[in-house]
């Protein structure tokens, strides 16, 4: 399956007082169980940014999964040369159609929310997955044809992430 997920911020003390953990350890034990819960070896995990701020090697090898990493604001690229299959600044992803006779499904992935994104409009529907915003923007911005840009940050989802791309599509305003 593919899952994909947005601004962990492991080791990062700066998050604490958005998140209610009451220490860093707390909040990474958390981090590592859901994700753990939900996401199979077999699986693939795009990370939309701002995964750890420290012991990057530690974290990808303690999470489940083959990791991509979209980088974020917090993530030089300089300690991510580890850990991860592919690191990327944004990138297209198209998904075989679930039903016969459905068009593939289409996402662009970046950290960054964007107005227009590759694959916007022209009847393509393109969906734009993103983080950096916590939810603060809305976790789903509607289009003509239902919401085309999500935020899929842990802080937009906290009881559903990491989320699946195969049921994304299904989400709905106020999901």
């Amino acid at each position: 399956m593919y899952y994909v997920v947005g601004c962990t911020h492991l080791d990062d003390p700066g998050i604490l007082p958005y998140r209610g953990y009451r220490t860093v350890a707390e909040m990474n034990e958390h981090i590592v169980h859901r994700w753990n819960a939900v996401v199979t070896e077999d699986d693939l995990i795009y990370v939309l940014g701002d995964f750890a701020v420290y012991r990057v090697d530690y974290w990808t090898n303690a999470l489940k999964g083959t990791k991509v990493l979209v980088i974020g604001n917090h993530d030089p690229r300089s300690i991510y040369s580890a850990g991860f299959s592919e690191v990327l600044m944004s990138t297209n992803l198209i998904l075989p159609p679930a039903e016969d006779g459905e068009a593939p499904r289409e996402f662009w992935l970046s950290h960054y929310p964007s107005q227009a994104w590759p694959g916007k409009g022209g009847g393509r529907d393109v969906w734009h997955l993103h983080a950096h915003s916590h939810g603060k923007l809305g976790r789903l911005v509607p289009g003509i044809t239902g919401p085309t840009r999500v935020d899929v940050s842990m802080d937009a989802w906290p009881e559903t992430w990491p989320l699946q791309l195969e049921t994304i599509r299904n989400v709905k305003n106020g999901y």
